[in-house]
């Protein structure tokens, strides 16, 4: 990763993480980054936006930038072709039942709110008591919860992703209750085997081992026969770090944490309320790129 930005180059794909990224603090867009991607559009580039949330979550902001293009959902285990082409399972990568069943199994022994993707539907147990997590989930991401007496129903399916949330870990005050204590225990439960990764600090989320941003930006790339040299990326977070890297060019915005960063060809001067994007892409697409 370097703060010096490389020399301006020839894409034909723009891959963009949501919060954190394009998005600002206000869960917004900023009309400059709209304008710059709507250019890029115009001009015969492919704009891919690619979130940890549902696709019926990232689909809104489409169309707020007026552009139909494939989406990646679910932190990669789920990417969708454009509207206009049908919104066709390009590529999916579900979480093996028996991971699945032994959350299920945690997360009610212990009463911890478990988000169950299926089949593009979020499922959770219908728990007073946890209620306030569904609603903070709903709040940040737009999703519509589909509450049920429990989630033994789904005992033996493959879910598209899990994802249990619980407090955020407070510095100098442990409880193995919180995210971070929660993470260490599973990731070395499963590390080898799942992915475990800790998103927003509510969230721990757990996917197939080959799910990710990067191996989905993959398949959208063959799909639309573009070479991975010509895919530029923007993130910032833990889960865009296989983003960055698959990308011919991966920016992290200045906002980043260290995984992104380190990830990243280039660090951006610019964090995601400052229209990172539209600054990136004047620095780096040649005249050759669409814009």
């Amino acid at each position: 990763m370097t703060s010096t930005p490389p020399a301006s180059r020839l894409f034909r794909l723009i891959a963009l993480d949501l919060d954190g990224t394009l998005l600002d603090d206000r869960g917004e867009i900023s009309s400059a980054d709209a304008d710059a991607l709507a250019r890029f559009v115009a001009a015969g580039g492919l704009v891919v936006l690619a979130s940890g949330r549902m696709t019926a979550n990232i689909r809104p902001f489409c169309d707020a930038l007026g552009i139909d293009g494939p989406t990646i959902g679910y932190n990669g285990a789920l990417a969708r072709d454009s509207v206009a082409s049908g919104s066709g399972v390009i590529v999916e990568t579900p979480l093996p039942a028996r991971y699945a069943d032994q959350l299920i199994d945690y997360t009610q022994q212990e009463r911890f709110h478990l988000n169950y993707y299926l089949e593009e539907k979020l499922y959770a147990r219908d728990d007073p008591d946890l209620r306030r997590f569904a609603d903070l989930y709903s709040h940040q991401t737009g999703a519509v919860f589909q509450f049920v007496p429990d989630l033994e129903r789904f005992r033996g399916r493959e879910p598209t992703k899990l994802i249990l949330i619980t407090d955020p870990t407070l510095p100098g005050q442990p409880n193995h209750r919180h995210r971070d204590e929660l993470y260490d225990v599973w990731h070395a439960r499963w590390g080898a085997e799942v992915t475990v990764m800790r998103t927003n600090p509510e969230y721990l989320e757990f996917y197939h081992r080959e799910a990710s941003k990067g191996h989905a930006l993959s398949a959208v790339a063959r799909h639309y026969g573009i070479d991975r040299s010509l895919a530029l990326a923007f993130g910032d977070n833990f889960n865009d770090v296989s983003l960055l890297e698959w990308a011919g060019c991966g920016v992290a915005v200045a906002n980043s944490n260290e995984d992104a960063r380190a990830a990243a060809d280039w660090l951006s001067p610019l964090t995601n309320n400052e229209s990172a994007v539209a600054d990136g892409l004047a620095r780096l697409l040649s005249a050759d790129s669409p814009a």
